[in-house]
């Protein structure tokens, strides 16, 4: 029989039990980049945050209670790494904690408050350590331990978390894990369960309403149409599109009938990046005539220049909102 797992930390774990363990071995981090499934309930699904089929490049740190504090720090900036890069800015960090006072506390929490206590303890060391601020809220922790939930703002200023940095104390037990530690004796591991870009499904959909669908070039899905002006103009525009895709640009060209204006419109409503028009002069020249999104002023290059320039601004990651920003 086959079946769709719904997550890969059973996997992990089996993996870890497959040949026995010591100290030295620790750290050990396994990381998959997969597809889990959720039979979640209709009226539960939204868009790309709630779906039933999602990919995380998910992994899990199996370490001594002395290797937690570095291995928890370097995840947290791992995270800040890939929101930086992504340009996201308004987020914070919340430590969701046990509560013991919740009435329901040992249907929803593992019952053992002294591994409660040492792990959150663990957690508000490794952010203090890393000099990262946090708030604490009791009763939002995952029922094998506390977690650093990172928590967005959507355009509607409604609070969402993206992704989480997790500390599980009691599941290695629960899967007879074990390491042998330096006197010989047998120990139980911290899993650190960690995915920073969350489900990708989730992750692109804050992406798209980050920048309202209007991705800087080196994000954009397509980042640059080609409009020949009539179509004799065809076989340049695509001499120009396989340059530009050589340097593994997205690159694609308009050879429909419409007219210029009309494809100059569905560019700009698709939100391209960067637009080149050919006509008579550019083809006798071998040049582009450069429109970007959001600057009024257009500007002719060299196609050379113009590929070498684009691919310089790709790689560095620029967000060119003017001309004095591109390379």
């Amino acid at each position: 029989d086959y079946y769709l797992k719904p997550m890969n930390c059973p996997h992990h774990h089996k993996i870890y039990a497959a040949r026995p363990r010591s100290y030295r071995d620790l750290p050990l981090r396994l990381a998959e980049y997969g597809t889990c499934y959720r039979n979640e309930r209709s009226g539960t699904l939204q868009g790309l945050t709630r779906v039933r089929g999602l990919t995380m490049n998910d992994a899990h740190i199996y370490c001594t209670p002395e290797q937690v504090e570095a291995e928890f720090g370097r995840v947290m900036a791992l995270h800040q790494r890939y929101y930086d890069l992504f340009g996201f800015e308004d987020y914070f960090f919340r430590l969701s904690a046990w509560d013991p006072d919740d009435p329901k506390g040992k249907e929803k929490y593992v019952d053992d408050p002294e591994g409660w206590e040492t792990s959150q303890a663990l957690v508000r060391k490794a952010m203090d350590a890393a000099g990262l601020p946090y708030e604490e809220v009791k009763g939002e922790a995952a029922f094998y331990g506390p977690k650093i939930d990172i928590q967005f703002k959507t355009v509607g200023l409604k609070e969402f978390t993206v992704s989480t940095n997790q500390l599980d104390f009691a599941v290695a037990g629960r899967f007879g894990l074990e390491y042998t530690d330096s006197d010989g004796s047998g120990k139980t591991p911290y899993i650190i369960h960690r995915a920073p870009l969350s489900t990708h499904e989730r992750f692109v959909s804050f992406l798209i309403e980050h920048y309202g669908a209007a991705f800087p070039t080196w994000l954009a899905p397509e980042q640059v149409r080609i409009i020949p002006v009539a179509d004799t103009f065809g076989d340049y525009a695509d001499k120009v599109c396989g340059a530009l895709r050589q340097d593994f640009v997205r690159a694609e060209v308009d050879h429909s009938s419409e007219s210029l204006g009309k494809k100059i419109r569905s560019g700009a409503t698709s939100k391209v990046p960067v637009l080149l028009i050919l006509g008579d002069n550019e083809v006798q020249a071998e040049t582009v005539t450069v429109r970007r999104r959001g600057i009024k002023e257009q500007r002719t290059m060299a196609l050379a220049e113009f590929v070498a320039k684009l691919g310089q601004e790709i790689r560095e990651r620029r967000d060119v909102k003017t001309w004095d920003d591109a390379p």
